[in-house]
């Protein structure tokens, strides 16, 4: 029975993962917790695993009829985030004696993913993207003006209250490029409705298993009727051994009346 049980669990293994698929391949550990945490919030069962394609990766999956949600799920909430290169290797790019304006401009990305990925490690920020405005100046042009630099952020947040104030936006962008003035920085934040979850996409918990509440009803009926075959197999052995016990104690009895009937021989040179 034990053997049998083991049988049936991978069985049921062996068809949920033939019946997932992929939403997020290829991410870190930190993308992919922030992926599964997205979808159940949104009613949709994920599993996270190590990526079998990439080395130290990650990928989440879900059933495949829920995929299209998750995938909507993912938009909206704009994950997982886009890589972005760090100021080094933005600076690591280019060709091999860059001009000048190159070289600024390849300064001003970097600067602004740096910032993006500041704003994004913030408890409640959807998304960010920063946008840098500054233009270069010629060193020998002492008699130009000093451009003036700008900035603007947009900012997409959960709930109705932003995780960070303008003005700490506004400081903190103005802080990273010199020369650019902390009034100069445009901040739009916009809060992200929360999706709406009808009772079918609630999630419930059978035992080790996550499932929504419409195909809860299902499961219990399979689990079930696996227990019920289970039970009924275990009786039939059950009964198969009481008979053999039966049969065997049946044919004990029987010898040893056989030994009691036969009549004891006489012995020689007995008169």
């Amino acid at each position: 029975m034990r053997l049998r049980g083991f049988v049936g669990v991978g069985l049921v293994g062996a068809l949920a993962a033939a019946c997932s698929v992929p939403v997020v391949a290829g991410v870190d550990g930190g993308d992919a917790n922030r992926v599964v945490v997205a979808l159940e919030q949104s009613g949709v069962a994920s599993e996270k695993e190590r990526d079998p394609d990439q080395e130290n990766a990650y990928r989440v999956m879900v059933a495949r009829d829920d995929a299209s949600t998750a995938l909507s799920v993912l938009a909206d909430e704009g994950l997982p985030p886009r890589a972005a290169p760090s100021l080094l290797e933005a600076l690591g790019k280019g060709s091999l004696v860059p001009s000048r304006a190159a070289e600024h401009a390849r300064v001003v990305a970097g600067t602004g993913d740096e910032l993006e990925r500041s704003l994004l490690g913030l408890d409640g920020v959807v998304s960010a993207r920063v946008h840098l405005g500054v233009p270069g100046r010629d060193p020998l042009a002492f008699d130009e003006k000093a451009p003036i630099a700008t900035a603007s952020v947009l900012l997409r947040h959960h709930g109705p209250t932003p995780p960070i104030s303008a003005s700490e936006v506004q400081r903190l962008v103005a802080g990273a490029v010199p020369g650019l003035a902390a009034e100069q920085v445009s901040v739009v934040m916009l809060p992200v409705p929360p999706r709406p979850r009808t009772a079918e996409r609630q999630l419930a918990r059978l035992g080790p298993l996550t499932v929504t509440h419409a195909s809860l009803f299902a499961l219990r009926t399979m689990v079930g009727v696996a227990v019920l075959v289970s039970a009924a197999l275990l009786a039939c052995v059950v009964g198969l051994l009481l008979r053999l016990r039966r049969t065997e104690q049946a044919l004990r009895e029987a010898a040893a009346s056989e030994a009691t009937d036969v009549p004891a021989r006489p012995r020689r040179g007995a008169a």
